[in-house]
């Protein structure tokens, strides 16, 4: 027997998303299930979540590109409590189809796989909610379909310029030559090369290291996603090809023109203390005609999980109230508004 909070959810999702059923792909009983796959470009198979029953649907975009859903999904389902949420594996990753074709793994399908997220959903205007590389692929959706977007949040997005992503990237430099760092060195190496006997253990292993290595610096470490959690294959896949080829399908992106066209509200989540990373973060807000700022202290770059009591509720006022608009918290360091 159903509960009544299955029974309530089935509702809501036989309301939100009935228009996209016939037309979109099958369905069961008249109703898109929680979790399933559609179809995306080219007829990818793309595996998908709902959860929550808010007024309000928000699209997650996950990073890498194909680090998985899972590597969002935890930090970010809290905001299920005042919102529906849709995510999806990007294709090269999760559950989602592995292309035997790499040359699959470009720029313009990745791109359209998220309007296909959309029309399956029936959404004539999407919320997107971005993580990491995933602002750099709602970028570059925002500038093909901006008449398709309600509002955008950017959380740790990769910069708005590829040189400028690229050299930040390398600021830090490596960990110092450690027992830690050469066999956290080691496993990354044979991920990204797949010689990996078992790569979801070596992911695992792997991202143990890495939190070890950032306590050890001193960083908050309570970040809850994981790239490990899907089938070895995936895993294996997703460090060898698409996080190499992806990015590069790219080119050589900037978005700090071309966007003019935007008039969807975009707030840009970030941490306080870096600044050559915070100017990164004002470049994304002053390239969309309608940004804002939400600068949180104390964090790194997933700000919702270190301080999800600052970051969810400004998210759930920023998609659901009428203006768009995030109330700043009196906390010193915290800045918010326009960038």
């Amino acid at each position: 027997m159903r509960t009544k909070r299955s029974a309530r959810t089935a509702a809501v999702l036989a309301a939100v998303f009935a228009p996209a059923i016939g037309a979109c792909g099958p369905a069961t009983e008249g109703i898109v299930q929680p979790e399933g796959f559609l179809a995306g470009a080219e007829g990818a198979r793309l595996h998908y979540r709902v959860v929550g029953e808010g007024p309000d649907t928000v699209v997650v975009v996950h990073g890498g590109p194909g680090a998985g859903m899972n590597s969002v999904r935890p930090d970010f389902e809290p905001l299920a409590e005042r919102l529906t949420l849709v995510f999806f594996d990007q294709r090269g990753g999760g559950r989602s189809e592995l292309p035997a074709d790499t040359s699959r793994l470009r720029a313009r399908l990745f791109v359209e796989d998220l309007d296909s997220v959309r029309a399956h959903f029936g959404l004539e205007r999407m919320n997107l909610l971005a993580h990491s590389f995933g602002s750099v692929m709602v970028a570059r959706y925002a500038q093909t379909h901006p008449a398709r977007l309600r509002r955008i949040a950017l959380h740790g997005a990769t910069g708005p310029v590829r040189e400028r992503a690229a050299q930040l990237a390398r600021r830090t430099g490596p960990d110092p030559d450690t027992a830690l760092s050469r066999r956290a060195g080691e496993l990354l190496g044979s991920l990204l090369e797949g010689t990996a006997a078992d790569p979801a253990e070596a992911c695992r292993e792997w991202e143990a290291l890495n939190r070890r290595m950032a306590e050890a610096r001193g960083e908050p470490v309570r970040w809850r996603g994981t790239s490990c959690d899907a089938p070895p294959e995936a895993v294996g896949y997703y460090f060898r090809y698409t996080a190499q080829l992806g990015p590069r399908s790219f080119g050589d992106w900037d978005f700090t023109d071309g966007l003019g066209r935007v008039s969807a509200p975009v707030l840009v989540v970030y941490a306080a203390e870096d600044s050559l990373a915070a100017a990164e973060q004002r470049a994304w807000a002053a390239a969309f005609p309608n940004g804002r700022l939400l600068f949180v202290p104390g964090t790194e770059k997933v700000a919702a999980a270190e301080r999800p009591d600052i970051v969810l509720p400004a998210l759930i006022e920023f998609f659901s109230s009428a203006d768009a608009s995030i109330t700043c918290p009196p906390e010193p360091r915290v800045e918010c508004g326009r960038g």
